[in-house]
Formats: C-alpha cells, structure tokens, sequence
C-alpha cells in the first residue's frame, strides 16, 4: 500500500512540474521570424542574472533596441522546460552544456540557421549591452573586435552612465 501510494505522488509530481513546462523551439522560432535571434541563459539564485533582468534588459533604451531588432528567447535552466534546438529536444541545462556555454547569464546570438555566431558571456551593463546589440545587427562583428568597433563608432559612456553614440552628434 506504502508502494503504491509512493508511485501515486511521484506520478503526481511528474505531471505537475510537467504541467508548468513549456517548450521552447528555437529551431521552429529562428525560422519564422524575420528579426535576429538571441537566446538569454539564466537562472534562479545567480546575482548577475537578476542584475543582468533588473538593471539591463529592464533598461528603456535597451528593451526598445531588441523589440525593433531581435527576437528574444529566455532559458531559465533551472526550469523544467524543453528546449528543441538543431531537431534534438532537451532541457535547459542540457542545452547549455550542449552549445558549450553553462556559464549565466550568456547570450548567444543565432545566425538564420541557428547557428551560433556570437556570445557575450556574463554580467553587462545597459550600455555594453547596448553595444554589443549593435556591433552584432550592424555586422561588425565579422569583421572587427567589439573593442575595435567601440573605438571606431565612438561609443562612449559619460558620467551619469547615459548611452552616448557620437556618431548622432556629428550628423
């Protein structure tokens, strides 16, 4: 009777935490949109990932640039979701093992097949952020450094941390 009543919770357990899963197709969602793609990594209990959703991705600017540009995709690995990517479906942890990048917060950048062509790896500020969503849509990034593209576009960061592109100003 103990057994079975075991079994009967377990059961239970298995289909509740499959009840709030979700399935995240990346290989269905890069092919139906016309926008660039970004995948973002996180999970519960890692401080740079909250500062990362609090301060960054909660930032206007920020927000605004990758709603005009980018699809966005949010893993969070210690979920039970099932992540489809290159036809193999797995869960978050798993995917991000699988693409060689288990470090949080990380956002991969996916080309039109989704394949990954480009990752920035860890905490970054709205402005950094900013700039790497720029070098990565603009293109530069096939052809120079993020620093070098910093350097070459005139990105600069003032005092009170307000996202400056001196290429505005001298239009």
């Amino acid at each position: 009777m103990l057994k079975l009543f075991i079994l009967s919770f377990m059961a239970l357990l298995t289909f509740e935490s499959n009840l709030f899963s979700k399935t995240i197709n990346i290989d269905e969602i890069v092919k139906n949109t016309n926008k660039e793609v970004i995948v973002y990594l996180h999970k519960i209990g890692c401080s740079y990932c909250n500062s990362m959703e609090e301060f960054t991705l909660d930032d206007d600017i920020v927000k605004e640039y990758i709603q005009e540009h980018y699809k966005f995709i949010s893993i969070n690995v210690s979920l039970e979701d099932r992540i489809i990517y290159k036809g193999k479906e797995t869960g978050g942890k798993c995917f991000a093992k699988d693409v060689g990048y288990a470090f949080y917060p990380a956002v991969l950048f996916l080309d039109r097949d989704a394949k990954i062509k480009y990752v920035s790896l860890g905490y970054k500020d709205e402005f950094e952020f900013l700039v790497i969503l720029k070098y990565i849509y603009e293109g530069f990034y096939k052809d120079i450094s993020l620093d070098e593209f910093k350097e070459k576009e005139g990105f600069t960061k003032d005092i009170d941390s307000e996202i400056t592109d001196k290429r505005k100003d001298a239009r």
